[in-house]
């Protein structure tokens, strides 16, 4: 089914890389986004571990202390 979404170009831009290193389509992987937050806990309170919910993604958000950057985030990826 096709359908349109407003994405805003931030998340639009986060999307599209995590798309390309996934090596899937934006497509599959709205949709996978989409299915995870459908599982989701639907409260903090519910969440294993010891971590917060993002209300608008349903996905964990962990605390570092300071923002993290997708470069590291890539360099860590690359270590693996």
């Amino acid at each position: 089914m096709r359908t349109t979404l407003d994405i805003p170009e931030r998340e639009h831009v986060l999307f599209t890389s995590l798309a390309r290193q996934q090596g899937v389509s934006f497509s599959k992987l709205v949709v996978e986004l989409a299915l995870r937050g459908l599982k989701a806990p639907a409260h903090v309170a519910d969440a294993p571990g010891n971590y917060d919910v993002d209300p608008e993604t349903g996905l964990g958000v962990f605390r570092t202390g300071r923002p993290v950057t997708i470069d590291e985030v890539r360099a860590l990826d690359d270590e693996w």
